[in-house]
Formats: structure tokens, C-alpha cells, sequence
């Protein structure tokens, strides 16, 4: 496998993570094991020589374009907005690279590009931003592949409609796989012969999503452009790899661990109730972030605490948020216990205000508490 994409450092607050991957490096990383040999082609600065000789150790055979400085995303959160340094509109545009082989994997680049020539290729542009048409730099391939997420797509396409903007990427960019990544809600494949099919998230107990993206687009390339398995079979793969990767770090995914991966659905538009304190700066930011978390996954979210009138608390699931509780949250968490509603429930405070039964899902982790609670709108 030829692996080109960007080499950059990775900071988060909470959890703690400080390593340099970027989408080449943690998708060289992540193929080793599945594709010995694999080549993987990229700019470093001297910052990211350590990262290098890490990848070299693994057996990654590195091609390196040098850079002026090293290329820095910074997390609070693994669902927040990274802050980058330096700010993307400052990079100059570094000469492209050239890549052939039989199965490329091309990532894009914030500071340059890559020219491909494959004979199977997976293109992932890693960005929404004016996403430049695989072919766009002189890239060709016998075969084509494109992975992107929902937002990717329709700016891509020009297209609002998922359905219509993947048919016409297809027939645009003369690809013969347009897949859409849909976090919690898995991830949906389209064919040159006009198949859709479906494939789910598969459930981690432990959310840590940066890269997991990067990942997807690995094994799925693995499994597609070099394996020649049917784009189905090496999409569930992708997903089943991306659920042990977000719930050990790791880049370990052995046939028996997938095997036993268990799925698990989220719902656009399911109706999610989130209680929580708001009386200090601290409890109303993690509200409101919860809040825009879980619209970013298309749910619905209404907070009793914050709004001035909710009516009647129709509601699939509830998200909590464990610290300071009124008692009118604890009594509408008991009510919605009472009617068998799911309840999830983020407790990072030593001093808890609610009962931690069997039927309550609780984590520490903030991410993890998101998807858990859109999992189990989805199941409710």
C-alpha cells in the first residue's frame, strides 16, 4: 500500500494526547500490520523526525519532502474545533508530490498536494473547504474510490441532497465508490452501478475520535484497492477497525477482535433531554457543548434547564450531566427511568447527586457520554 497525507502534531486537553500523526502518519501506522511494505510519502519538518524514525521502526518505508516547521492541531476535546498552527492562510503551498502504485492511498494536505497514479486509488480530502476533484492536479487511476463525511460531500458536489450529490461525484469523477461517512450513523456506500448499501457503527465503550476518520479511509483502502474485496465488505471492516480504535488508541485490529464488534444505531432526529447544572461558567460550557455535540449528529436536543418552556418531556434518551442537579432534574431523570427511557450519564465529579443503578449507563469521558446517548436514542 501507498500511503500520502500530511504528517502533523496532535494535542487534546481532556483526554490527554500529544502525538504526531496527522491522516499519513496514523494511516501508515495503522496499515503496517495489514499491508507490510507500506510506503508512505509526506512533508516533515525537522520537529517530526522523531515520528519518522517511529513509523521506520515499524518497517513504514518513509518518503519525506522537507518542511519548513512542524504543523500543529490543538484539541480541548476530541469533538472540538481544533485550533491549527500555523493558521492554515499563512502555509505557502509546498511543490507537489508524486506518487505510482498499484493501490494509493491520498490523503489532502494543508500544505501541499499530491499527484497519484494508481491503479486502484482511495481519495479522502480531509476537507470541506473547496475540495479539489481527485483529478483536479493530473491525478489518474484505473479505479476510484472517494471517502468523505456528509459535509465534505455536498460541498464537494454542490449538491445538498446525499443521494444525488454521491451519483453525481460518480459520475463526475468517473469513481466507481463514493462513500459517506455518518460518525454514529455509520456509513453509506454508493456504486457506479447504482447500488446503495449501508454499513453501522459499531459500538466502543471509550469515544476517542480524532483520527477516526484517517482510520476508515486506511482500512478501508487496505481491504478495497489492495485486497480487491467488494466495497461493502471492506467499508463494515473500516467500520468495525474504527470501533477498537476509538476504544484503545491502538492500531490492532485482528480478525477475531472485529469479528466481535456489536453494532449499534443512531437516529437522525431522535430527541435527546440533557440535564445539568448552570449556575457556574464551567457547568452552562459543558451543557452548551453537549448541546451542539449531539446536533452535530443530527439529533434533536432540548434542555429543561435552560429554556423557559418545554411542555411535556417527549424525549428518547437522557443525557446527565453530574453535577449539581436541581431537584427538578433528578425528578424528571427518575421519570424518564421509570419509563424504561435510556439514561447516560457523564459523571466526572467525585460528589454524586444520582443513584448510579444497573439501568443508568455512566462514563467519565465526554466524547464517550455523546455517542453513548445517541446510541441509545437510536436503540430507544
Amino acid at each position: 500500500m501507498h500511503i500520502v497525507g500530511g504528517l502533523y502534531r496532535e494535542l487534546c486537553d481532556i483526554p490527554f494526547w500529544d502525538s504526531t500523526m496527522g491522516s499519513g502518519g496514523r494511516a501508515a501506522m495503522a496499515s503496517i500490520n495489514l499491508s507490510p511494505g507500506s510506503e508512505f510519502y509526506t512533508y516533515a519538518s525537522p520537529a517530526d523526525n522523531a515520528a519518522i524514525l517511529a513509523l521506520q521502526s515499524r518497517g513504514v518505508i518513509t518518503n519525506t519532502v522537507s518542511r519548513h516547521s512542524s504543523i500543529v492541531f490543538a484539541y480541548f476535546h476530541p469533538l472540538s474545533y481544533p485550533h491549527v498552527e500555523p493558521p492554515r492562510e499563512t502555509l505557502s503551498r509546498l511543490p507537489a508530490l508524486q506518487v505510482k502504485g498499484e493501490a494509493v492511498l491520498r490523503f489532502g494536505f494543508l500544505e501541499g498536494d499530491a499527484i497519484v497514479t494508481a491503479d486502484r486509488a482511495v481519495y479522502d480530502p480531509q476537507t470541506w473547504r473547496n475540495p479539489q476533484p481527485f483529478s483536479a492536479n493530473g491525478s489518474t487511476a484505473g479505479e476510484l474510490a472517494l471517502v468523505l463525511n456528509e459535509l465534505e460531500l455536498r460541498e464537494a458536489a454542490g449538491i445538498v441532497n446525499l443521494d444525488h450529490a454521491a451519483l453525481h461525484l460518480i459520475n463526475e469523477a468517473s469513481a466507481q465508490v463514493v462513500i459517506v461517512k455518518k460518525g454514529a450513523c455509520g456509513a453509506t456506500i454508493y456504486d457506479a452501478e447504482g447500488n446503495v448499501s449501508h454499513v453501522p457503527a459499531y459500538r466502543s465503550n471509550k469515544i476517542f475520535k480524532i483520527g477516526t476518520g484517517d482510520i476508515f479511509s486506511t482500512v478501508f483502502a487496505v481491504y478495497w484497492a489492495e485486497r480487491k474485496m467488494p466495497a461493502i465488505q471492506a467499508a463494515d471492516l473500516a467500520s468495525r477497525s474504527v470501533s477498537l480504535y476509538c476504544e484503545t488508541r491502538k492500531f490492532e485490529f485482528d480478525p477475531l477482535s472485529l469479528s466481535q464488534r456489536v453494532p449499534v444505531a443512531a437516529r437522525v432526529g431522535a430527541r435527546i433531554c440533557i440535564e445539568g447544572g448552570t449556575e457556574s461558567i464551567g457547568q452552562r460550557y459543558t451543557l452548551e457543548e453537549a448541546r451542539f455535540a449531539l446536533r452535530e449528529l443530527g439529533m434533536e436536543v432540548i434542555c429543561p434547564e435552560n429554556e423557559q418552556e418545554v411542555g411535556v418531556l417527549n424525549v428518547d434518551a437522557t443525557l446527565v450531566i453530574n453535577d449539581d442537579l436541581s431537584p427538578q432534574a433528578l425528578i424528571r431523570i427518575r421519570k424518564c427511568q421509570v419509563e424504561g427511557k435510556p439514561v447516560v450519564v457523564l459523571h466526572e465529579q467525585s460528589n454524586t447527586t444520582i443513584s448510579l443503578t444497573k439501568d443508568i449507563e455512566a462514563t467519565d469521558d465526554f466524547a464517550s457520554a455523546i455517542y453513548l446517548a445517541a446510541w441509545a436514542a437510536g436503540k430507544a
